[in-house]
């Protein structure tokens, strides 16, 4: 019998709800609806958190993105093996590139056309061709076939004194496993085929170089030129994962160690005439690549390989009289740059020849990490002729500089140059000498790089 003192409105505690009750609440738990009249809550939970068909989503994405790490430190380990593997040749047989380079780039670029079709170049506009609705060959574009040609082409490219880099091909592999992936385990896909090429990419890039900023940076920026509220998600987590994986295996480092460089009051002008002659170099790269690759597409047969073998004999050339600095990626010339103050040097014109060359030639190979040593290059340079006492900083806005002016991606090029480097303090320069680079680019070769080179592969 209830107490006389007790509320007759007041409701009855948990213990005396009717079992009815407690079940209809279990059952409504279970349909993700929380409904307690007791304390005012009245919840639905989002069928992001409640579906089976969204874990699983993020599952694959989850293990897909880890996989492309795993890829991406292997392609670091080959290119890394590939670059010591030649220094050891040519330091015991200084003329073996002669002979290695040119015949090293007809091999190559033969086994490219007969079974690796488009995996020739950077990757990053075969991407970008990709995302575009036009686009009739996106699968062939993006298939395993076309990843494992990318991924032995760069290597033997590198092996031979190519002059070229491994990110651009880590964007284009990105892009393969983490689209692949879903339909290779016919996985529940509820992300589409554009957000996981954007989000395989951008990892792609984060994994590569330790940037994971320059990734969400790239992703928007180039790759897609626009950005929706649905790939977000799906490029985070790809990002994330990737970054993770690689890593846990690699450990934490930046490619170019920690630069303290910094710049303030009206040092800070020197950002606009570093912009300028980087982005003027920067745009005759981006047009020399653009015509050069155009006239090789309407070569076949024996003019097709006839060049291909004077390019490598040219790079050859080029890394015999300079010592062997323009073979390979750049990374080991543009630290030594950064760390050790040079004065003006023919580096930047003969590794601009020597990556021109190579890119020429139709072999697999990025353009990424020759253009930031070329930039370092010009940096240097410009350090001498101003004689100024800030040479660390002159070869950051150098590298910023002409990648901007190359890639036309002013923001990429300021992240990347900014974690790669570890340095925060030269953000405003950086923007500064960037935006100066795509202006006076865009005087040289009025479209993107990548979009040109994309169009290629479009009807």
């Amino acid at each position: 019998m209830a107490s006389d003192n007790q509320d007759p409105q007041e409701p009855p505690s948990p213990r005396s709800w009717p079992s009815s009750d407690l079940k209809k609440q279990l059952s409504e738990l279970r349909q993700g609806h929380i409904h307690i009249p007791v304390l005012n809550i009245d919840y639905d939970v989002p069928d992001e958190v409640k579906s089976t068909h969204h874990w699983l989503n993020r599952i694959f994405v989850w293990v897909g993105a880890s996989l492309l790490g795993l890829v991406a430190v292997l392609m670091s380990v080959f290119a890394d093996g590939a670059m010591e593997a030649f220094q050891q040749v040519t330091q015991r047989y200084p003329w073996s590139p002669l002979l290695i380079t040119p015949l090293g780039f007809l091999a190559i670029r033969h086994l490219g056309r007969k079974y690796f079709s488009g995996a020739e170049g950077s990757g990053i506009p075969q991407v970008i061709a990709s995302l575009q609705p036009e686009c009739l060959k996106a699968d062939q574009l993006l298939s395993w076939r076309v990843g494992i040609g990318k991924l032995i082409g760069t290597t033997l490219g590198l092996l031979c004194g190519a002059s070229i880099g491994r990110e651009g091909p880590s964007v284009q592999l990105g892009a393969i496993v983490l689209k692949s992936f879903g339909r290779f385990l016919r996985a529940p896909i509820l992300y589409s085929p554009r957000s996981l090429v954007l989000a395989g990419g951008a990892a792609g890039v984060s994994a590569a170089f330790n940037t994971p900023i320059a990734g969400i940076v790239f992703a928007i920026e180039e790759l897609g030129k626009s950005f929706y509220e649905k790939e977000t998600s799906v490029l985070l987590m790809a990002i994330v994962v990737s970054g993770m994986t690689a890593l846990s295996i690699s450990g934490q480092y930046y490619y170019f160690g920690v630069a303290t460089a910094s710049l303030s009051g009206l040092d800070l002008a020197y950002a606009v005439p570093v912009g300028v002659v980087g982005g003027a170099f920067g745009g005759f790269f981006s047009w020399a690549v653009v015509r050069g690759t155009k006239k090789m597409d309407q070569l076949a047969g024996r003019p097709l390989y006839v060049w291909v073998t004077l390019f490598g004999l040219g790079v050859a050339l080029l890394g015999y009289t300079s010592d062997g600095a323009t073979f390979g990626t750049g990374y080991e010339q543009a630290r030594n740059l950064l760390s050790h103050p040079a004065g003006l040097t023919a580096f930047p014109i003969s590794k601009i020849l020597a990556t021109l060359l190579s890119y020429f030639s139709g072999i697999p190979g990025g353009i990424f990490s020759p253009t930031l040593s070329i930039g370092a290059g010009i940096g240097s340079s410009l350090a001498h002729f101003f004689e100024t006492p800030h040479y660390q900083s002159f070869v950051l806005l150098g590298m910023a500089a002409f990648f901007s002016g190359v890639i036309r991606s002013p923001i990429t090029a300021v992240i990347i140059v900014s974690e790669m480097t570890h340095n925060h303090s030269l953000l405003f320069p950086l923007l500064l000498a960037a935006l100066s680079s795509y202006g006076t680019s865009f005087l040289v070769q009025k479209e993107s790089l990548y979009m040109a080179l994309a169009r290629r592969y479009l009807p």
